[in-house]
This record gives structure tokens, C-alpha cells and sequence, in this order.
């Protein structure tokens, strides 16, 4: 019965192969002479051509890359103030250059130069106004301005940041004791003789008529102190690409210090920005919110992180002209804007000479989104509202003069 079965199925297996055969012979008779070809061999022709699909490799989505960088062992060609590598290296080993600039009388508006600080700090000034600390350490600005007078807090902020101060002006009072903490050489007034480091451009009103050249002020201070030896240690502040977790929205907040004084702070997705915004006086009294754009380029205003640090303020005159903030070996609460989230935090300053810390709630240093930073000092009695979700609005208040 296996014989017949063998026999059987080689018999069928022949006819089989005999078929094949048959049929390759028949499609190489096609692939030569297509012109004798039929329509089945043309068939079975487009079927062999298109089995050959050539292979090639997924495309894979890459993955961006996480940087973080801090507190401390920075790399030489990185900005401690920013977490961003600068394109001269060699201007991390001077003093950074801080300018005092103007925000008010609003005819000085535009400001020049504070898109390339790498911090800005902002603080009241009394009466409702308010005044901005600019720091330049990574990059250089040919213009900065309006410079304005000096103030006390300025003296703990440049002595904190181991910086060089250019500003115009201060009561007598004040400029001794910026002078006693920072000494002569770290001070420079606009004078005739101060340009180009510090220049009179003449403008109708001398109240906004100065502007500070940042590298020229590096070369005026070396003149007269020389040059700085070694880099200043820098270190304290933490940065990363990746946002913490336990932010909530933060997409917006404003600043307001008194009357139609305000600045406000967008988050702009599609840069990862805030967008600086600033009160405005139309020709017929309307009080309005317009751009803030930096004179220099015409572009707005756009830092990565919006810091909200609170201090107490001290008013030391009836004319709420003067004040002492504690800011030097204090410590206090911080609202974190980066990502267009929100982080409670605190902020500390571990010494005189050491730049701001700043944390989260546990206590572990909170990383910065790379790039610049505002940095608005407010009083702890300000308050804090919201409305809607992640839109802030801070109101400034102090407490109010007291005679000794």
C-alpha cells in the first residue's frame, strides 16, 4: 500500500514540476520577445517586477537632549548667571557691570539695552514708581538707559553679584553708603570725563539723556582699579531644560506698584518666553498695556524665568524717597514663573558677596529654565490675587513711614 502511495504521489510530483517548467520557460519567452507576449504574461511580468521592495530603517523621533547645570562646577565657557554657554569666554573673568535704569518719566521709555542682561532686578522706589538693576556679565551692550540715581539696596545687590555700578546721581546720604560698601573704584557717576564709558547724549531732558557702554565701563573701571584677578565665583543658581514637577498654570502676572504703574509678564508657548508688557499713557489720557520692546532692537522684551521675591522694605524718609530692603543674609518666599507654570519657593542670599539661592518648598535647589531672569522684590505685605486660572496680579504694598 506505500508503494502505491510513493508511486502515486512522485507520479503527480513529476506532472507538477513538468508545469513549472513549462511556465518559466514561457515567462522568459515573455521577458525577450514582449511583443509576442499575452495578457497573462503580462500579468505574471508586473507581479515579478514589483515584489522587490527595497527595505529602509524606521524613522525615529529623537529625543531632546536634558542639560542641567548647578549650583556650582559650571564649565568655563558657561554663563553661572544664565546656564548658557556665551560666545567669549574671557568675559566671565571681569566684574559683571550693573546699570541703574529709569522707568519713569515714561518720555525715557523705550529702555535701552535690558534684553541682553543676563539678570534684570525690579524694585519700588516710592511714590508708585519703580526702578531696574540691569546685569551684564555673559554679553555686552553698546547702549543701556536711561541711567538713573543710585539707591541703598544698590549696594547689596552689586556687592552681591561682585559687580561694577553705573549709574547718575544720589542723595548724599546714599552715595556713602554705596561708596563704604563697594568702594570708589566699583562706582561709576556719569561726568564729562566718564565717556564713552557713561555719556551725556543730549536729549531735551537730562533726567533721560545718559547711557552706559557695558564694555567701555569694564575698561574704565580697569583703568582705575585694573584688571580682576581670577573669575569671580558666581556659583548659587541652577538650570535645566526640564521643568520641575509641581508647577500649576502660570501663564501671566502683573506688577503693580501704585496708580497706572504696571508691568506685566505674558508666556509666549511658541518661544518659551514671557513677553514683557508695560503701562502706557495714549494722547487722550487712556491708560493702556503695549509691548515693551528694547530700543536697541525693536524687539519686546522676552526673558525665561520671572522671579517674584519678597522683602521687607524699611521707608527711612517722609518723602517715601529712601528705603533699606533685606535682601543680604536673608531669606524669604519666591514665586518661580518658567514653562508657563508657577512654583512656590523661597530665596536666600547665604552671604555679602554671594549671589541669590533659590529652592522649592522642600528645601533642594529649584532649577531655572536656561537663559535670563527678571527678578521683582516685593514687599511681604503685598497682595496676591488670581484670576482666572494662572493669571496672577501682585499689588505692592509696604508699610508705611515711621519716625523715629
Amino acid at each position: 500500500m506505500l508503494e502505491n502511495f510513493t508511486s502515486t504521489f512522485f507520479k503527480k510530483g513529476g506532472i507538477l514540476l513538468l508545469l513549472l517548467t513549462l511556465c518559466a520557460c514561457q515567462s522568459v519567452a515573455s521577458t525577450s520577445t514582449p511583443s509576442t507576449s499575452t495578457a497573462a504574461d503580462q500579468s505574471v511580468l508586473s507581479i515579478t517586477q514589483t515584489t522587490a521592495i527595497p527595505t529602509r530603517a524606521p524613522t525615529l523621533t529623537p529625543v531632546p537632549q536634558v542639560t542641567q547645570f548647578g549650583p556650582s562646577t559650571f564649565p568655563p565657557n558657561m554663563d553661572p548667571l544664565t546656564g548658557q554657554e556665551v560666545a567669549d569666554p574671557s568675559l566671565l573673568d571681569r566684574r559683571p557691570v550693573m546699570v541703574k535704569v529709569s522707568n519713569f518719566p515714561r518720555e525715557g521709555r523705550p529702555h535701552a539695552g535690558l534684553s541682553q542682561a543676563d539678570l534684570v532686578f525690579e524694585y519700588s522706589t516710592g511714590g508708585g514708581w519703580n526702578r531696574f538693576l540691569a546685569v551684564y556679565y555673559g554679553q555686552n551692550a553698546e547702549k543701556v538707559g536711561p541711567v538713573r540715581s543710585g539707591r541703598i539696596v544698590d549696594k547689596w545687590l552689586v556687592n552681591m553679584y561682585q559687580g561694577v555700578l553705573g549709574m547718575m546721581f544720589a542723595s548724599d546720604q546714599v552715595f556713602d553708603q554705596i561708596r563704604d560698601q563697594l568702594g570708589i573704584e566699583r562706582v561709576v557717576r556719569g561726568t564729562e570725563h566718564t565717556c564713552p564709558a557713561l555719556c551725556n547724549l543730549h536729549y531735551d531732558n537730562p533726567i533721560y539723556s545718559w547711557f552706559a557702554n557695558t564694555a567701555e565701563m569694564t575698561a574704565y573701571y580697569e583703568k582705575n582699579a585694573g584688571a580682576f584677578s581670577g573669575r569671580p565665583n558666581l556659583d548659587g543658581m541652577v538650570f535645566s531644560t526640564t521643568a520641575p514637577a509641581g508647577g500649576t498654570p502660570g501663564s501671566e502676572v502683573t506688577l503693580h506698584y501704585g496708580g497706572n504703574n504696571e508691568g506685566q509678564w505674558k508666556y509666549d508657548a511658541a518661544t518659551g518666553k514671557y513677553l514683557r508688557w508695560i503701562d502706557h499713557i495714549d494722547k487722550d489720557g487712556v491708560f493702556e498695556m503695549v509691548p515693551l520692546v528694547d530700543r536697541n532692537t525693536g524687539e519686546q522684551l522676552a526673558f525665561s524665568n520671572v522671579i517674584v521675591l519678597y522683602a521687607n522694605y524699611t521707608t527711612l524718609n517722609a518723602k517715601d524717597s529712601m528705603h533699606e530692603i533685606d535682601l543680604a543674609g536673608e531669606q524669604g518666599r519666591a514665586m518661580i514663573f518658567r514653562d508657563g507654570q508657577l512654583y512656590d519657593g523661597t530665596w536666600k542670599s547665604p552671604n555679602v558677596e554671594s549671589p541669590l539661592q533659590f529652592f522649592d518648598t522642600d528645601g533642594s535647589p529649584f532649577a531655572l529654565q536656561p537663559g535670563p531672569s527678571w527678578i521683582a522684590i516685593m514687599d511681604p505685605l503685598s497682595k496676591v490675587s488670581q484670576d482666572p486660572q494662572g493669571v496672577y496680579f501682585i499689588n505692592f504694598r509696604k508699610a508705611p513711614y515711621q519716625a523715629k
